[in-house]
């Protein structure tokens, strides 16, 4: 039933499925075809009454990237900016359980909307979330509980003008539950995800669901309306950003992009 997934490591562990996201090599870049499969993946996962909660890691050095850019690039380049993805919120939104992230070394950016969407995280010391490419031109992720997670200002300051946090400043805005030693990680999001189990399964759906209807009533529904008319893409730097990945790689990509930027001002 877990066995036929391209991009993640998938393991039913009594009532805890573990989901890994299994491209290391690419620094667990998200793609397309991974949100699709995510998404399937939970589908099969909520009809499965044997599974309670589910957790989430990253394989290899960091819990991801962000989007592949260089997918981006290639849309990009080929016929101006990438389509926004359809307009509603990820499945996982809507998922019946309970979902724990556990997160290491860098959480780029759509790698914290997926974040966004699990209903607790635990965090790495030291782990780095990053909007540094709102600075070549990225808008607000429409329809992203970010939104509501993050202090007014956090989020202006990510999307405006491009910045990073860290696992300690997101434990004070309560983005995440708990900031352990990377030693510790697998443990505790074991513990987290065993005390879960416990609750009846009818109590954690009626609480997470009823819980994200309200927000969804409080306006988080409605958000992809003022957003699709809105885009941060388009501009000089943006289009010489992607012909860059395309031409001379990522990394050269990411020289231009942090070229004259002071790290100081750019951590929030």
């Amino acid at each position: 039933m877990y066995d036929d997934y391209d991009n993640f490591l998938v393991k039913a562990d009594g009532p805890i499925l573990e989901v890994i996201i299994n491209r290391p090599a690419a620094r667990n870049a998200i793609t397309y075809a991974l949100e699709e499969e995510l998404e399937r993946l939970l589908n099969t996962a909520a009809d499965d009454d044997a599974i309670r909660v589910v957790t989430l890691r990253g394989a290899g050095k960091l819990f991801s990237a962000g989007h592949d850019l260089k997918e981006v690039a290639a849309k990009y380049v080929a016929g101006g900016p990438p389509p926004h993805k359809v307009p509603h919120l990820r499945a996982m939104w809507y998922f019946p359980k309970p979902i724990i992230a556990g997160v290491h070394e860098y959480v780029g950016p759509i790698a914290q909307d997926i974040v966004a969407h699990c209903d607790f995280v635990i965090a790495v010391e030291g782990t780095k979330f990053s909007f540094e490419q709102a600075r070549m031109g990225a808008g607000v992720i429409a329809y992203s509980p970010l939104v509501f997670q993050l202090p007014m200002r956090v989020y202006k300051k990510l999307m405006m003008a491009g910045g990073w946090y860290t696992a300690e400043q997101a434990l004070k805005w309560d983005f995440v539950q708990r900031v352990v030693p990377a030693d510790e990680l697998d443990t505790v999001v074991r513990a987290w995800a065993d005390e879960l189990a416990l609750v009846p399964p009818q109590q954690t759906k009626a609480a997470k669901l009823g819980i994200h209807r309200q927000y969804e009533l409080m306006g988080l529904a409605n958000m992809a309306l003022v957003q699709n008319a809105l885009s941060g893409h388009g501009s000089a730097d943006d289009k010489k950003f992607f012909a860059t990945v395309m031409e001379s790689g990522l990394r050269k990509a990411l020289e231009f992009r942090q070229t004259n930027s002071d790290e100081s001002i750019s951590q929030v």
